[in-house]
């Protein structure tokens, strides 16, 4: 069912406790519903204008929990300003992801964009 991309963030997805609100430099962008079953929260801790880590929570399916995990390698020493750039294509593209799952990509730069209005 899943492809070797999404099989291998998969496994490499590992549970991280989200930091406290009142954290300084960390930005969070949530979306989707949680009681829809398709939600997730992002968090990153910049500092000198570099995401120096990203944090997150989500509910969903196999492919949005890869997903996430991707953006998470792709966005851990990145500038703001390649953040910014980051897209849904370039999401589905690296993980080769079917169309109909074309939402998770972009769910991930929907919360990133809310990330990227607060740190900016």
């Amino acid at each position: 069912m899943y492809n070797e991309q999404i099989l291998a963030y998969l496994h490499k997805a590992a549970a991280r406790p989200l930091w406290s609100e009142s954290t300084k430099q960390v930005f969070s962008g949530e979306v989707g519903i949680k009681d829809s079953g398709t939600w997730l929260k992002l968090s990153c801790h910049i500092e000198d204008n570099i995401i120096r880590e990203v944090r997150y929570r989500v509910i969903g399916s196999g492919y949005l929990i890869a997903t996430v995990e991707w953006v998470n390698e792709y966005l851990t020493g990145k500038s703001l300003s390649a953040a910014e750039a980051l897209t849904a294509k370039l999401i589905v593209e690296a993980l080769a992801l079917p169309p109909q799952r074309f939402y998770c990509a972009q769910m991930l730069v929907d919360a990133v964009t809310k990330i990227m209005r607060q740190a900016i």
